[in-house]
């Protein structure tokens, strides 16, 4: 896996270029794909899912069930469709309401988990 390999999962429009150039800008090796079976070779995935639908979801879950499962950024219209996922997997799944900024995006790829205290 290639530090700072992200995969953009998103239908090939204007708005899948826009986020692509600012994320190149950043630093990120860009890869543009309409679906993406197997995760595994990316740090990170943004996934544009304007629908909110079942199979997303579903596909997010296998993402994440990987041994070594990626930062998942979901950009999506219907956020509160994602809440269950995202409150069992919130240290590698975060969700965007659309639209997002792109520094928004950018920020959810860098956020760091953070440390709870031990007892």
């Amino acid at each position: 896996m290639k530090p700072n390999a992200v995969a953009l999962v998103a239908p090939p429009d204007a708005s899948r270029g826009q986020i692509a150039r600012y994320l190149r800008e950043r630093g990120y090796d860009v890869f543009e794909c309409d679906d993406l079976a197997i995760s595994g070779q990316f740090e990170s995935v943004v996934m544009v899912d304007l629908e909110a639908s079942d199979a997303a979801r579903a596909r997010v879950q296998a993402w994440l069930r990987g041994t070594t499962a990626p930062r998942v950024v979901v950009v999506s219209s219907r956020p509160s469709a994602w809440k269950a996922l995202s409150m069992a997997r919130s240290d590698d799944l975060y969700v965007l309401a659309a639209p997002a900024f792109e520094w928004e995006i950018v920020d959810a790829l860098r956020a760091t988990t953070p440390t709870l205290p031990h007892a």
